[in-house]
């Protein structure tokens, strides 16, 4: 019960820092945004949708480091490349099987598979939200 407990308790620290990452990045678009008078050009929109993907992968791969360095840290996994896998495997839910946890950690590839997908579709939102008001510019 612990386990669960424990991969709850770091989903929400992935959402946190996630949501930190995401609007913090927002508040500066918008910033930068409302500053230009001017219609955005094809480029800008261009440039700023590039740079939203790489800071939302960001937030993705700070939540994937947390998991895989947790993951490590209490031994569930040999070395820090097996532990970083992994993560990456069961957040983006890809869930290849070459690789499992051991039997008490079984249902944190399901927190992590959740985690992932609740993620993913957060950056989807934010990405979304920002064409939507650069183009409405």
């Amino acid at each position: 019960m612990y386990i669960l407990a424990f991969s709850i308790l770091i989903l929400c620290l992935n959402g946190f820092i996630h949501g930190l990452i995401l609007s913090n990045s927002s508040f500066i678009f918008n910033k930068f945004i409302s500053l230009n008078e001017k219609p955005l050009s094809s480029f800008a929109i261009s440039v700023f949708m590039t740079l939203s993907i790489f800071i939302a992968m960001i937030a993705h791969f700070s939540g994937i480091a947390i998991w895989a360095v947790l993951l490590f840290a209490l031994s569930v996994f040999p070395d820090l490349s097996t532990a970083f896998y992994f993560s990456i495997v069961a957040y983006t839910t890809l869930g290849f099987g070459d690789i499992t946890l051991p039997e008490p950690w079984r249902i944190t590839s399901g927190i992590m598979a959740a985690n992932g997908f609740l993620m993913f579709g957060w950056s989807t939102a934010f990405q979304i939200d920002l064409l939507t008001e650069l183009r409405r510019r």
